[in-house]
């Protein structure tokens, strides 16, 4: 196994005569055998590596959960992980999918069951979490739920119907946090304990179609998300050969029944600890609290994937290259929707522009033909011709009237009327 690299700041690539990607890729073989597997499937490994983390997370039992950062021992987090596969259309989200659920082969056993459902309403979700039981009582699905959303625009849509509590019920199925609605009628009311599922969103994001998801910055969803590019401009000529499926099992048993805390070094703690009092003591503002949470469950299934139940510095270390990747690809979907912002006010501005012009042209041909229809071949004050139009026309006097010169039609000269200098207008013999 390689040296595991320091956390690395600034955008993806290199880093002076570092190849990042590199560094990470190389940092444990499983690691490498992702990159390997999905470049063999073609397939971005990126987003396959973000898939495989959702599946490890639905494999782990929901009484795995995150330690509380202070002394509140129920002030637990869950692994449930929500990831968003970035391409154009037609890339490839469901071949970094299947690669994923390829590449890890859970051992008979070894992990919980995966279910795959789309994602409907906010009142919804809860029912895939539970089973009810011949005495009619609702009790936790023994499954985990894979969430699939093909298109990010359905997710958007779906979150903005009128009176929607999915956007809600998202974000509280993120922590973990208890889900479902108290209903009069008992066959709606399904009521999902916290921490008693398992649950990961993976969703299929055009850049160009996620400015509704990123708008929701103040809501907190896209930072709950970890934004994976399903490009690979580093894709092979040659394709390698696919190495054997990665065969895993959780280092924690699916039917283990009490709360399994992962153990966090200590100096994680205390970094994210320093973090949360800034943010008590408002010295740090922005929305990206939530981000620090992501970067914090990456680590963990880093570890877990490396069949472990403590995150050490190493997984935190490699979990920052991960988050790099993910700020990157947020940053580069929102340089894709404000260039496309720009060049729709360029359009509408050159629209608008093209369209006053028209305008302009049809009032001084109007404003041309009331100059004519007002003279004569006797010469008359232009000052007067130009107060007998109307006021929406009077600004266009002069271009009018030098139309009509360069046309030959009237003639313009100039006098002294009671000392005054004065022009005057008429129509050509």
């Amino acid at each position: 196994m390689t040296q595991e690299a320091a956390p690395r700041q600034g955008a993806v690539g290199h880093l002076g005569d570092i190849d990042v990607e590199s560094v990470f890729w190389e940092a444990r073989p499983e690691l490498a055998a992702v990159r390997q597997y999905a470049r063999a499937a073609m397939a971005a490994p990126w987003a396959v590596l973000g898939c495989v983390l959702a599946r490890v997370a639905l494999s782990v039992p929901p009484v795995v959960v995150l330690p509380p950062l202070g002394n509140d021992r129920n002030a637990v987090a869950s692994l449930n992980v929500f990831v968003g596969l970035v391409a154009p259309s037609g890339v490839g989200k469901g071949v970094a999918t299947r690669a994923a659920e390829g590449f890890l082969m859970v051992a008979p056993g070894g992990g919980r069951l995966i279910v795959e459902r789309p994602l409907g309403s906010g009142e919804g979700m809860s029912h895939v979490f539970t089973e009810t039981v011949d005495e009619g009582e609702d009790m936790p699905a023994l499954h985990s739920v894979w969430f699939d959303v093909p298109e990010v625009d359905t997710l958007t849509a779906l979150v903005g119907r009128k009176a929607s509590t999915l956007a809600s019920e998202v974000r509280k199925m993120f922590t973990g946090e208890s889900l479902g609605f108290q209903n009069a009628d008992a066959a709606r009311r399904k009521i999902v304990p916290a921490h008693s599922y398992r649950a990961a969103l993976v969703a299929g994001v055009q850049p160009r179609k996620a400015g509704p998801l990123l708008d929701d910055a103040a809501g907190g969803t896209p930072q709950r998300f970890l934004w994976m590019p399903a490009t690979d401009p580093g894709a092979p000529d040659v394709l390698p050969p696919a190495p054997d499926p990665y065969v895993w099992s959780s280092p924690v048993l699916a039917t283990e029944p009490r709360r399994v805390l992962l153990n966090v070094a200590g100096s994680i703690k205390a970094q994210l600890q320093a973090e949360r009092r800034a943010r008590l003591r408002e010295e740090i503002t922005d929305d990206n609290g939530q981000q620090s949470l992501v970067r914090l469950k990456v680590a963990a299934l880093l570890a877990l994937l490396a069949r472990r139940v403590e995150v050490t510095e190493g997984d935190w270390h490699l979990a920052d290259f991960v988050m790099t990747v993910s700020d990157h690809t947020r940053t580069r979907m929102r340089d894709a929707l404000r260039a496309d912002a720009a060049r729709e006010n360029r359009a509408r501005a050159e629209a608008r522009a093209a369209f006053d012009e028209h305008q302009d042209d049809a009032a001084v041909q109007r404003t041309a033909s009331k100059i004519l229809a007002a003279l004569s071949t006797e010469p008359r004050p232009a000052s007067g011709v130009r107060s007998a139009l109307g006021k929406n026309l009077r600004d266009y006097f002069d271009a009018a009237a030098d139309s009509l010169i360069r046309r030959g039609l009237i003639e313009r000269t100039e006098d002294e009327y009671r000392g005054q200098a004065r022009t005057l207008l008429r129509l050509r013999e």
